[in-house]
């Protein structure tokens, strides 16, 4: 059993973050329309360089959807007390049928990938490279894949076991094997926290961690040489600079104005991003949705951070974040199905063309599909999960 803390929260959710991840996906979601319109490689000054590489990759995002799930899922854990049967099951029927549905239509539209490859005229770029090389490995092991894909697992597999295992079918669900990882052991974790002395050794655990995973990344990690990586080990310290934000949280969020500490927490957040050189923009995203939610009073920084919160709880932003994961997951089949289909009605389609199609289809495409698997799927398997799980959570209680 999950021992619950002595403070519960007395909400299920934080509003501001739920904000910050609406925008998150919405990130993932154009930089994947940009690139596959051709946009990856640009010849931009170098000031704006660096900017557009940071953007068109979107890994910050997904950086900070991890450190962000690393907070949530401590939230989660800390707001009743549950088995890790019923945080499991709950978790399954989170994420698992639109993880299903946006899978079967990865796959189909993988058979839809090579008439774009071969159909668009700004195809020789290294983006599309990648993205032959992963379909090759896709049709090629189709089985091979699909069945690792269903484990949620497949992020584990080297290489060299099947190639292309973390980004084939559905690229973006590359972050999701790298989620499940992470559930198999948050309970473990969250007791680990709450019995060793809580902020400081947690603290303790994350530079250990990060040290360790250095080492070990150096001199291992190319055995994983896999398209993305998605093995928990490389990204257990930003779950964990999550799991340290929320019992931060936990313990100063009814702390009067004025209080200098949860400033200071987002101060040396933004430092140890910009002095390390270490997912500094994603410790910069988090530091401010985190701020937001933290930090009170009359100071220059609280009334930055205040701005900030104010859109982030702007309810288009709400709306976004509402249905983010369906968002995150169906926009990729999306664009291959309109970008085939753009490719197949104007052969001659330029870059640009594309670019205005999948902005003027596309978007409000992949927003209605989000909208209507979270209404129709996404919401309905959630409350499936908790008919299963409240007659063991009351048994627990």
């Amino acid at each position: 059993m999950i021992p619950a803390p002595p403070h519960e929260n007395r909400s299920p959710r934080v509003d501001e973050l739920d904000g910050l991840r609406g925008l998150l996906a919405l990130w993932v979601a154009v930089a994947h329309i940009f690139a596959w319109c051709g946009y990856w490689e640009l010849n931009l000054p170098a000031r704006l360089q660096r900017g557009w590489e940071t953007f068109i990759t979107a890994s910050a995002a997904v950086d900070t959807f991890i450190i962000l799930s690393g907070f949530a899922i401590s939230f989660l854990l800390n707001k009743r007390t549950q088995t890790y049967r019923t945080f499991m099951i709950g978790r399954f029927f989170r994420i698992y049928p639109v993880y299903g549905v946006c899978l079967l239509l990865g796959i189909g539209t993988t058979y839809l990938t090579p008439a774009i490859l071969s159909a668009a005229g700004w195809n020789q770029t290294i983006y599309f490279e990648w993205i032959a090389a992963i379909t090759q490995s896709s049709m090629e092991s189709l089985g091979a894949h699909t069945a690792a894909h269903l484990t949620l697992l497949n992020g584990i597999l080297p290489n060299r076991i099947l190639e292309n295992a973390s980004s084939a079918l559905l690229t973006p669900a590359w972050s999701i094997t790298l989620e499940w990882q992470y559930y198999l052991v948050a309970p473990l974790i969250a007791r680990c926290v709450r019995s060793g002395g809580g902020i400081l050794a947690l603290t303790a655990l994350i530079w250990v961690a990060m040290a360790a995973i250095q080492f070990l990344g150096g001199r291992y990690g190319w055995t994983w040489q896999n398209s993305q990586d998605a093995f928990l080990p490389g990204y257990l310290p930003l779950f964990l600079v999550g799991i340290g934000s929320y019992h931060f949280y936990a313990r100063f969020r009814d702390t009067v104005a004025g209080n200098p500490l949860p400033a200071i927490a987002v101060a040396s957040l933004l430092t140890l991003g910009i002095l390390l050189k270490w997912h500094t923009i994603a410790l910069t995203a988090w530091a401010l949705g985190f701020g937001c939610i933290l930090v009170r009073g009359s100071g220059p920084l609280a009334f930055s951070l205040s701005l900030i919160r104010r859109c982030l709880l702007h309810p288009a932003l709400q709306w976004l974040g509402n249905m983010s994961f369906p968002l995150y997951l169906i926009h990729w089949p999306v664009i291959v199905i309109i970008l085939a289909v753009a490719l197949r009605v104007v052969p001659g389609l330029t870059s640009l063309q594309a670019l205005l199609v999948l902005f003027v289809i596309g978007i409000p495409a992949i927003l209605i599909s989000s909208r209507l698997m979270h209404c129709f799927l996404e919401l309905p398997m959630m409350a499936v999960g908790k008919k299963i799980t409240q007659p063991a959570a009351k048994q627990v209680g």
